[in-house]
């Protein structure tokens, strides 16, 4: 007998602003590997309506197959087909960026080859960024089959280009010995800018707080960051009462928390989380260009 997967569901929607916007706003739908959010914005891309998650445990999300996939977007109760647009992101450690002037998009399963291990079972997608970068990417073959039986055709895109493109439109104030570490729930995401530019991108698995101190003090010292005046920035799967927090003060001379962009109006019910947390999923609105 087949047993109906358990799903905790999280809802911060403006329920009335979404069922009389549906057919002029734009959903973007999130999946990372144990969980899918979707993100409703108005069709002007100013107002986020709602974001609605749901998780499961100790299963990969990347692995279901269609009919389970389908099962939770209907848990979250949400009709793809009835807005104005959709979008796919794509949070995986399966991505890397390569300059626009060495890539060819016949090559681009060999550059992704370079940093992360894919065979023939992935298919492999790439978009083209600003700054002369390209973001190639990849997903296991049958769930990329899957999102084209469930969705009409739509852009998809991977979380680290969200990230790329708040980074670089945020930077306004310069610090040169400044990290933005973005939380996964495996392995964490580690930034640098220089000169308003993209200076260092990698990620590392990680399994222990002390990994995340390690990996960041590593990099620190790779990029001859000033120790005595590093900033880490930290947003993602993170909260405020973290131990981790608490550790990284010993190790790490400033340590803060990224707030939510301010050019996007919010749910009131946005105030039940933290502004680091489901951060790039907010950040969606960013790929609307």
């Amino acid at each position: 007998m087949q047993t109906q997967t358990a799903f905790n569901i999280k809802n911060y929607i403006d329920r009335e602003a979404i069922e009389s916007n549906t057919h002029h706003s734009v959903l973007y739908i999130y999946f990372s590997v144990n969980s899918i959010s979707l993100v409703v914005a108005s069709k002007n891309q100013d107002k986020i309506l709602g974001l609605k998650i749901v998780e499961v445990k100790d299963e990969n999300i990347f692995k279901k197959n269609t009919s389970a996939l389908k099962e939770m977007l209907n848990a979250l109760q949400f009709n793809v087909h009835e807005y104005a647009s959709t979008k796919i992101i794509i949070e995986n450690n399966c991505h890397t960026l390569v300059p626009e002037a060495l890539f060819a998009g016949e090559k681009a399963a060999s550059f992704l080859k370079l940093n992360t291990p894919i065979g023939t079972q992935h298919h492999v997608l790439f978009n083209r960024l600003p700054k002369n970068m390209v973001s190639v990417f990849a997903v296991n073959e049958p769930f990329y089959q899957s999102l084209k039986n469930i969705f009409p055709p739509c852009d998809i895109i991977h979380q680290s280009e969200l990230l790329l493109t708040f980074l670089l439109a945020s930077h306004q104030k310069e610090n040169k010995d400044q990290l933005y570490i973005y939380m996964h729930q495996t392995y964490i995401e580690v930034a640098h800018l220089k000169n308003n530019e993209l200076h260092y991108l990698n990620t590392f698995d990680v399994e222990a707080d002390t990994d995340i101190i390690y990996f960041i003090l590593s990099v620190a010292e790779l990029l001859k960051l000033d120790q005595q005046k590093l900033l880490v920035s930290l947003f993602g799967n993170i909260n405020a009462s973290s131990s981790l927090i608490g550790l990284m003060k010993k190790y790490i001379a400033h340590v803060e928390l990224m707030k939510r962009p301010e050019q996007y109006e919010y749910p009131a019910s946005f105030r039940e989380f933290q502004e680091q947390q489901y951060f790039i999923q907010i950040c969606s609105l960013l790929c609307a260009s």
